[in-house]
């Protein structure tokens, strides 16, 4: 049995591009509803008892917030994911109150989307989209533990000194260690991932290149292209059409 996902936005071009993010991702997840305010999330919940809600937290009518203390009252309580333009933190503490742990910023990353999603869901190697592991190291070596923060986080800005920080250990030994264990430099292991997600991306749906750039974690589309051109041997753009 799959899992019942409800969306409620009053943005139509919101829920609809989250709706495709799921179907492109998933086999086993399914969008039941789409609502434009809590009420109508509400009233959806009741009738189709969804494991997660994915919900913007300023609606008409009720709020997203509203909506999450109304569920709270359910027998079959779902999950949330929260989605806002607005950063406050004091909406993530009313949020935790009632035991929501995700919550994402507009405008929405696809893959922050799909890691909260995994997180709630459960799901571990579900995602069409998961990228094939770089060399075989042990998950519990500090090279894993590397590699599983990047894999998390490839679309942001991350440096080796970031990822040396978070696994506890000298940047240029972690340097070291990519060079003898993966055959790669750092840099060289961030940009393979980054291009394979960029062309699951491509090949899956009809995003525009300037979009997949971003997401994949590149500002410039030249850059990018240039990037994908020397990975691949042709252009997103002709990548996609073969």
């Amino acid at each position: 049995m799959g899992h019942k996902v409800i969306i409620c936005d009053d943005e139509g071009i919101i829920r609809q591009g989250i709706r495709k993010i799921i179907e492109t991702t998933y086999d086993g997840v399914e969008v039941v509803a789409e609502c434009k305010n809590g009420e109508e999330g509400y009233k959806e919940a009741v009738i189709h008892m969804p494991e997660l809600i994915i919900t913007d937290i300023r609606m008409p009518v009720v709020s997203g917030l509203s909506l999450v203390q109304l569920c709270h009252e359910m027998e079959k309580r779902p999950k949330f994911i929260l989605v806002s333009a607005y950063s406050e933190f004091e909406y993530a503490r009313t949020a935790m109150k009632y035991g929501v742990s995700e919550y994402i910023i507009k405008p929405i990353n696809r893959f922050e989307l799909i890691q909260a999603m995994n997180h709630i869901l459960g799901i571990s190697a579900a995602s069409r989209e998961e990228t094939k592991q770089i060399g075989a190291v042990p998950d519990n070596s500090v090279i894993g533990k590397a590699k599983e923060y990047i894999d998390r986080n490839f679309y942001k800005n991350i440096s080796l000194e970031d990822v040396s920080q978070k696994v506890g250990v000298n940047p240029n030994y972690l340097s070291s260690l990519f060079k003898k264990q993966l055959g790669m430099k750092y840099i060289e292991y961030l940009t393979k991932l980054r291009m394979e997600k960029a062309h699951n991306l491509l090949l899956n749906t009809d995003l525009k290149v300037s979009d997949i750039s971003e997401m994949v974690g590149y500002l410039s589309t030249k850059h990018f292209t240039r990037v994908y051109k020397e990975e691949f041997g042709t252009t997103p753009s002709e990548g996609r059409e073969k």
